[in-house]
C-alpha cells in the first residue's frame, strides 16, 4: 500500500467512531451527496464488513470462547425479541411495536466490530457471533414477523440473497486480503477503508431521514420505543458476557453489551423497503442512526481513556 495513502487512511480510521455522523451531517446540508450515498448504499456496507473480518483474524474456534459466542446469538435472535415484544405490548405502542421487535431481532451491526476495535474490546467474538446470526437470520426473521404481522413482511430468499451478497463476499475480499498481506495486515488503514464504508452507509441514511421528516409521524414514540429495544438488547448481552467470564469463560460484558445495544437495522431497512408504513421506515432509520449515535457517544467516555493507556504501553 503506498505509504501516503496508507498514513491518510490510518487518521481516518483513528475517527471511526464520529467520522460517520459527520458524514449525516454532510448528507443533510448537501442532499446530491446523500443521494450518491443511497446509491451506493449496498457497496458501502460490503467494504465495511470486509474491513471488519479482515482486521479480525478468526482462526481456530476453542470452546472457551464458542459457548459464550452461541450464547449471545441465541439472546439477539431469540431471547431478545421475545423480551421487547413483552415490554411493547406492556407500554403500548400499538402497530409501531412489532417494528420494534423486529428490529430486536436483529444481529449485531457489522459497524460495531470497527467500534470495538477503536474502544479496545474483544473484536473477534463479536465477529464470530455476527456471522452466526447473519446466516440464521432467513429463519428467525420471518417466524418473527408471521407472529407479529397478518401479511408477509419479509421474504426468506430474498432476504438470503441479500445476506450472501452483503456477508459472504466481503468474507471472500477478506480472505484474499489476508493472503495477501499474509501477517503483516494494515490495521489502521483497514480500519479506514471501513470507515469510508460507514460514511456511505451514513450518507444513505441522511437521504432517508431527510426524505421522512415531512411525514406525520410520531418521532418521540419511534425513539422511546427503539431505546427501550436498544436497553433490552444491551442487558442481554452484558448478563451473557458477565455469565460466561464467571462459567470460565472470556469475559466479554462490555463487548457483548455493545453487540445486543447496536443491531444491523440498515439490513432489515433494506429487506424491508416498500413494505411497511411510513412509521416502519422511520424506525428503520432511527435505527441505523442509533448504529452510529452509540458508538459516538462511548467514545466520549472511554476513547480517551483507551488511547491514554495505550500511549502509556507504548512508552
Amino acid at each position: 500500500m503506498i505509504p501516503g495513502l496508507a498514513n491518510g487512511l490510518a487518521r481516518l480510521g483513528d475517527l471511526g467512531l464520529v467520522a460517520p455522523l459527520m458524514a449525516v451531517a454532510l448528507g443533510w446540508f448537501c442532499p446530491p451527496l446523500a443521494s450518491l450515498g443511497h446509491a451506493l448504499l449496498v457497496p458501502s456496507v460490503i467494504l465495511m464488513f470486509a474491513m471488519s473480518v479482515s482486521i479480525v483474524e478468526p482462526g481456530q474456534l476453542c470452546w472457551r470462547e464458542a459457548w459464550p459466542v452461541l450464547g449471545l446469538a441465541f439472546c439477539n435472535l431469540v431471547l431478545s425479541p421475545l423480551l421487547a415484544h413483552v415490554l411493547v405490548q406492556w407500554v403500548g405502542f400499538g402497530h409501531l411495536g412489532a417494528w420494534v421487535v423486529l428490529v430486536a431481532s436483529c444481529p449485531a451491526a457489522g459497524a460495531a466490530t470497527l467500534v470495538a476495535g477503536l474502544l479496545g474490546l474483544a473484536m473477534r467474538p463479536m465477529l464470530l457471533a455476527q456471522l452466526i446470526c447473519f446466516f440464521a437470520l432467513p429463519v428467525t426473521a420471518p417466524l418473527v414477523t408471521a407472529l407479529l404481522f397478518d401479511a408477509v413482511v419479509i421474504d426468506p430468499w430474498i432476504l438470503f440473497g441479500r445476506i450472501t451478497a452483503m456477508v459472504t463476499l466481503p468474507c471472500l475480499l477478506a480472505l484474499a486480503l489476508r493472503r495477501a498481506f499474509r501477517r503483516d495486515m494494515p490495521t489502521r488503514p483497514l480500519r479506514g477503508l471501513g470507515t469510508i464504508g460507514l460514511c456511505g452507509i451514513a450518507l444513505a441514511l441522511a437521504h432517508g431521514l431527510s426524505a421522512k421528516l415531512d411525514a406525520d409521524i410520531p418521532w418521540a414514540a419511534c425513539i422511546k420505543s427503539l431505546a427501550m429495544a436498544s436497553l433490552v438488547g444491551g442487558l442481554l448481552g452484558y448478563a451473557t458476557g458477565v455469565i460466561s467470564g464467571c462459567l470460565g469463560g472470556a469475559r466479554l460484558g462490555a463487548t457483548f453489551a455493545l453487540c445486543g445495544a447496536v443491531r444491523n437495522v440498515s439490513l432489515l431497512w433494506s429487506a424491508t423497503a416498500g413494505l411497511g408504513t411510513p412509521e416502519a421506515e422511520a424506525i428503520m432509520i432511527l435505527g441505523t442512526l442509533w448504529t452510529f449515535l452509540l458508538p459516538a457517544l462511548l467514545a466520549l467516555f472511554r476513547w480517551p481513556l483507551t488511547r491514554l493507556i495505550h500511549a502509556r504501553l507504548v512508552t
